[in-house]
């Protein structure tokens, strides 16, 4: 399913094109998979994603990221019908 990349969802693909969203603990604390991980890979992921960010190697390999209206990732619509 394509996210737009003003997607609010509250899940992390929806910050697709705006990473810096991810920094915010209530943003990453919106998306189920994070209750799933333990506070020093909290840690590490936000150090990380904020260095790559300060030094500009996120935008380096991702910035196109920014501008692209849509992503299709791993999301999917499940639909049953009785």
């Amino acid at each position: 399913m394509p996210i737009p990349l003003d997607c609010t969802g509250g899940f992390d693909e929806a910050y697709y094109g705006r990473p810096e969203t991810l920094l915010d603990p209530a943003a990453r604390q919106a998306g189920s998979a994070w209750s799933f991980v333990d506070d020093r890979v909290r840690e590490h992921f936000d150090t990380t994603l904020r260095a790559a960010l300060e030094s500009g190697a996120w935008d380096e390999e991702f910035g196109h990221l920014r501008s692209r209206p849509t992503y299709e990732g791993s999301l999917v619509i499940v639909r049953a019908t009785p």
